[in-house]
């Protein structure tokens, strides 16, 4: 189980994860050079990273989301969507807001608790298909 600390602010929920843009346009850049398949618009036209593809790959790189306190480890289900049945987009987005927002894609088998009386997040890997 990984625990950092609560930040003092509540943010809304989120599918995806969102970043400020410099952050954001830095990640892109490193998981783009490293898929080598076919990228695709977005037939939604609302994410900038798609390829032709769906989530049954094996080529997708291990994204660590670093926390004060906890490093989370996200594979492909926690950051690519199926967008359709040949088109899986990055789940995560850029905005001009200088804070992150943790989204619930990236939350996808994780348990995931909140002490608000410690101020402190954990996460816990969970199979999730076995509730």
């Amino acid at each position: 189980m990984w625990e950092t600390t609560l930040s003092n602010s509540m943010t809304p929920p989120s599918t995806l994860t969102i970043l400020p843009e410099d952050v954001y346009s830095q990640l892109e850049s490193t998981v783009a050079s490293m898929i080598k398949l076919k990228c695709v618009k977005d037939p939604n036209q609302q994410l900038s990273l798609c390829y032709k593809s769906t989530l049954k790959i094996d080529n997708v790189p291990i994204i660590t989301a670093h926390f004060r306190g906890a490093n989370v480890t996200l594979n492909a289900v926690n950051t690519f969507v199926e967008i359709n049945h040949e088109v899986m987009c990055f789940a995560f987005s850029s905005s001009i807001v200088p804070f992150a927002i943790y989204g619930n894609v990236a939350q996808q088998n994780f348990s995931v608790g909140f002490d608000t009386l410690k101020n402190i997040i954990s996460f816990k890997p969970k199979d999730c298909t076995k509730q």
